[in-house]
């Protein structure tokens, strides 16, 4: 099932995702015993992680038992600014009382395609299954249509066999590890938080548009056994028809 719901603004946006975010772990700890989540990078989700920390929150979760990966990472070191890694650890990790052990981070310091195996392989000893089975996994969208660190006519769009790859991204001149889209897709529920007004536009290609996930990545995020929900601020959310945000399956 897909849907979208539309906040005012990113405050009331991340709030919603870590309404979400609390029942979705306390559910899955519940049933499960744990709870599995892997998380995006960028700007958005931070005011998220920060607001996992707060003291009020924390209460409400078993940290001992979530398990948090990374949905994608940049190929630097874990101390550099620009590491996914380091702006969690800052907001989130550092400030509860989760087991190092339950902290996933990908090993830049290793050569990237040693990295990206070595993470596959953590992957696949958690989960014991033909895919990593997420009960939570948080995306980001960019104004180029990107997710994760799947960018536009990028190889890693093709990846149909591997969980997690490295790969080199022309337009970022840059090495990228990320999940793959079937990594992704066989989460029991993927959330995409989309905020701003830079974003506008390409949010209404990706649902008004044709189907062009080459050049729309995101477009490719479709669970089949999970939900997907949309949280967008108004901003974002500025230039979609007002039948994309009454339906409950836009895309259908």
């Amino acid at each position: 099932m897909e849907s979208i719901q539309v906040l005012s603004d990113p405050l009331a946006l991340a709030r919603a995702a870590i309404d979400l975010f609390v029942h979705r772990a306390q559910e899955a700890i519940q049933a499960r015993g744990r709870f599995s989540v892997a998380l995006a990078g960028g700007s958005t989700p931070e005011p998220v992680y920060a607001g996992l920390a707060e003291p009020e929150i924390q209460k409400q979760l078993a940290w001992k038992d979530v398990h948090f990966f990374f949905g994608d990472e940049r190929y630097v070191l874990p101390d550099h600014p620009d590491s996914n890694f380091r702006m969690v650890q800052g907001t989130l990790f550092s400030k509860v009382a989760v087991p190092e052990m339950n902290i996933y981070r990908v090993h830049t310091e290793f050569d990237a395609g040693l990295a990206a195996f070595d993470y596959e392989t953590r992957l696949k000893d958690f989960f014991l299954s033909p895919w990593p089975r997420f009960d939570l996994v948080l995306l980001g969208m960019g104004s180029d249509g990107h997710t994760a660190s799947l960018f536009p006519c990028s190889r890693a769009l093709r990846e149909t066999c591997r969980w997690f790859i490295a790969h080199h991204v022309p337009s970022q001149s840059a090495w990228r590890l990320t999940l793959t889209k079937n990594a992704i897709n066989a989460a029991r529920q993927i959330v995409v938080l989309v905020s701003g007004v830079s974003k506008a536009h390409m949010l209404a290609e990706v649902f008004s548009g044709p189907y062009e996930p080459e050049q729309k990545p995101i477009q490719l995020i479709s669970p089949p056994e999970g939900e997907l929900l949309w949280l967008l601020d108004e901003a974002a959310a500025s230039q979609l028809p007002d039948k994309w945000i009454r339906q409950t399956s836009p895309r259908n």
